[in-house]
């Protein structure tokens, strides 16, 4: 009798541990990310939106100033600031470094990901602040700003067309 129950035991206890790795392999490649060319995926958004040419290339410099963020913390920037500061339409999208987590531990990208879009939600507060009394125009594109990510992915773009910019980031990276 103790030694069928020994038996059961370690029969049970390899079966749990088959189903938690299956499940954690399951898991992590429906939350990864295909690997798409970053400049494709960019034009791709861009391309959604309502006036691309009332942006221009954001530097560096305006990167950091903006949201606080480092260009070479990340894999890939683009960064599309308005042409004219009397407007809020803008369009970040930054991959985050692969830092060589094994499968399952994300938790640097997470962090990294976690910090781009609440640097992008600090970026919709000072601009509502900015254009609340004054720019009725403009509080609709903030209202409607979208910040996504997906993957090591992370997206915010405050533009007439937030929404089809969002669903072309998401067909991107299915």
């Amino acid at each position: 009798m103790i030694k069928s129950s020994k038996k059961l035991f370690w029969i049970t206890a390899a079966f749990l541990t088959a189903a938690v790795i299956l499940f954690s392999a399951l898991t992590v490649r429906e939350t990864a990310a295909p690997d798409v060319d970053p400049g494709e995926l960019f034009q791709l958004i861009l391309r959604e939106s309502a006036d691309p040419d009332n942006m221009k290339e954001g530097s560096a410099a305006k990167l950091k100033s903006l949201y606080g963020l480092d260009r070479d913390d990340y894999e890939a920037v683009f960064l599309r600031v308005p042409s004219s500061n009397m407007d809020a339409q803008e369009l970040l999208l930054v991959r985050v470094k692969n830092s060589g987590e094994t499968a399952g531990d994300s938790s640097a990208s997470e962090a990294m990901i976690r910090k781009v879009k609440d640097a992008a939600r600090q970026r919709i507060e000072e601009l509502k602040n900015t254009f609340s009394s004054y720019g009725i125009d403009q509080m609709a594109l903030i209202d409607n700003a979208v910040v996504d990510a997906r993957g090591d992915w992370c997206l915010y773009c405050s533009d007439k067309n937030s929404e089809q910019m969002r669903a072309a980031f998401r067909k991107a990276l299915k």
